[in-house]
């Protein structure tokens, strides 16, 4: 278990959902800081997290003996612990670990094609039905957007298959 407070917020590794990990390729060094290998090999993982609240973190556990770069993005990532990152980022992580699109998908919800933009929609709700919301996405370990996306998409296809019928 990890858990630490950055910024005033906890990332604790037992209450997020682990989305993925994956090895960490990097160099030995001896005590003089030198390389001792030119072929990178496994030195650690670096696991990506998504917390109920629908914040990403990533996990890096590795010996301290080890110089390790990972990129995330534009983010830049030296050291092990947890660093908080981005949807974006989070995003970018799982590309660039060549995670397969419905492995991404799983983690992130359906991702729009080349031709979509996104958008938002500010959607005003009672506050017992934004507490349900998210405690429905909680349970389903998904973030609420991710959540609402889906009942969305589902919403509009039982529409669609409804018309469908009817004509």
């Amino acid at each position: 278990m990890v858990k630490q407070v950055i910024d005033g917020k906890a990332y604790n590794t037992e209450t997020a959902r682990c989305l993925a990990t994956v090895d960490l390729m990097g160099y030995r060094m001896d005590g003089r800081g030198r390389f001792t290998t030119n072929t990178p090999k496994k030195v650690g993982t670096s696991s990506l997290y998504e917390t109920g609240g629908g914040a990403y973190f990533l996990v890096r556990d590795y010996p301290d003996d080890h110089a390790i770069h990972e990129v995330a993005g534009q983010l830049q990532v030296r050291g092990a612990g947890v660093i908080p990152v981005t949807r974006k980022q989070a995003l970018a992580w799982a590309e660039d670990r060549g995670l397969d699109a419905d492995k991404i998908e799983e983690m992130f919800g359906k991702v729009a094609e080349t031709s979509d933009q996104t958008g938002a929609i500010l959607l005003r709700v009672p506050q017992t039905l934004k507490l349900a919301i998210e405690k429905s996405a909680a349970v389903a370990g998904v973030s609420t957007n991710t959540w609402l996306m889906r009942c969305v998409e589902r919403a509009i296809a039982s529409e669609r298959e409804e018309r469908q019928r009817k004509a």
